[in-house]
């Protein structure tokens, strides 16, 4: 086996045991490219048709870091899955921060949750791709700078 297939094996292996989904990669657009100074992004596409990316890091992320890098890599997210399926997750994760941080006050609404659910950790993150912006951009270190890294445009079709 090749490099390749291993790196779609492990991607697709991953998403089945971290969040819950199964997805047959048909193709590799963008393997292992930096994002940050520690972590990496696969893009790829899946057998529905649907792009996604697959980022891991070597240090922790929260779901802002993850809404960060996909704006930087010129992406917008369509649906940034949660772990283990758990629809619930980052919702959780914001009301107990949130009770956390006051205990004797009740949650009134979304925008009481709107800061915390930014403060969920995502590592890795599984992120469903709704547009690319005519190129997918990766971090470079060297410059500490985004660079372009393929050109690529994709836009999903709204039904």
């Amino acid at each position: 086996m090749n490099e390749a297939v291993l790196d779609e094996v492990t991607i697709e292996k991953a998403c089945n045991e971290r969040f819950g989904i199964i997805l047959n990669t048909t193709e590799t657009l963008l393997k292992a490219v930096p994002v940050s100074v520690s972590a990496k992004a696969n893009v790829f596409m899946a057998d529905n048709h649907q792009l996604y990316v697959f980022i891991a890091s070597q240090s922790s992320m929260v779901l802002d870091d993850v809404r960060k890098i996909i704006c930087r890599m010129q992406c917008e997210a369509k649906e940034f899955l949660p772990p283990y399926s758990e629809a619930d997750y980052f919702d959780r994760i914001a009301r107990n921060k949130f009770k956390v941080m006051f205990p004797g006050k009740s949650i009134t609404g979304e925008d009481d949750l709107r800061y915390y659910k930014s403060l969920a950790p995502y590592n890795p993150a599984l992120v469903h791709i709704a547009k690319v912006k005519g190129e997918i951009r990766g971090y470079d270190a060297a410059s500490k700078t985004w660079r372009k890294v393929k050109d690529y445009t994709y836009s999903k079709i709204k039904p």
